[in-house]
């Protein structure tokens, strides 16, 4: 799930194979495209283009023009892709190698970690990634329960772990100081402040929140957008 403007939003429906646009007011859907292989993760590239990593090696390049979805380019990928974040020109995806590479739009490797260049066992299971505006990429690791912090050349520069973060998920970077997770296994959304390595619940069980999966949100309206892994998107207004 990712936010296209301050009201729409597109999904990936992976069973179905399809990615959706949808009015974040209204939930109506207003575009749909079948693909030929099942959408896994989505980020915006620009404004008006979206990526959508693959089954079978591929990315996707889709258009949004108003309230029309379409198909752009296929991109075809050395290994099997699984999150995706825009940064800068490039695009950084993670894989079940495991590990994280930055990679040109047109396929071409600019920076790569795994586990056997690090010499260590640094990835497990890495999906989720964000960018900030410092140029920090954040990857969650759904099998070792970290988030991982990166430079633009890949860089280790911060763990984040602890019983608050048990299998994160989704993560949106609010500004340079600010990341939210969603910690699936514990109905809950982190606040992380990277500068004090501090983390605290801000939504869980009690606001509604039940095994999230996706979140994304809107700056212009300061609303939350909170998906379980099923049919429905909570709103949530954050001042």
């Amino acid at each position: 799930m990712v936010l296209v403007s301050p009201n729409k939003l597109i999904m990936s429906i992976i069973e179905d194979r399809k990615v959706v646009l949808v009015d974040s007011e209204s939930g109506q859907v207003l575009s749909e495209i079948v693909l030929q292989d099942k959408p896994r993760f989505l980020c915006m590239t620009s404004a008006h283009l979206a990526a959508t990593t693959l089954v079978n090696k591929k990315i996707c390049f889709l258009q949004i023009n108003g309230s029309a979805l379409r198909a752009e380019a296929t991109l075809n990928v050395d290994v099997e892709v699984m999150g995706i974040a825009a940064q800068g020109k490039n695009l950084v995806v993670s894989y079940d190698h495991p590990g994280v590479k930055i990679i040109s739009k047109e396929g071409a490797m600019i920076e790569n970690l795994d586990n056997a260049i690090a010499g260590e066992e640094v990835f497990e299971k890495p999906r989720w990634i964000t960018t900030a505006i410092d140029d920090s990429i954040y990857v969650t690791d759904w099998g070792t329960h970290k988030i991982i912090r990166l430079d633009s050349r890949l860089t280790i520069l911060q763990t984040f772990s602890g019983p608050m973060l048990s299998a994160p998920c989704g993560i949106i970077a609010l500004n340079r100081d600010q990341l939210l997770v969603c910690s699936f296994h514990n109905n809950s959304i982190v606040l992380i402040r990277p500068s004090l390595d501090n983390k605290k619940v801000i939504l869980e069980t009690k606001h509604g929140i039940d095994k999230p999966y996706a979140i994304c949100y809107c700056r212009e309206k300061e609303m939350l957008y909170v998906a379980p892994n099923g049919d429905k998107v909570r709103v949530y207004k954050l001042s």
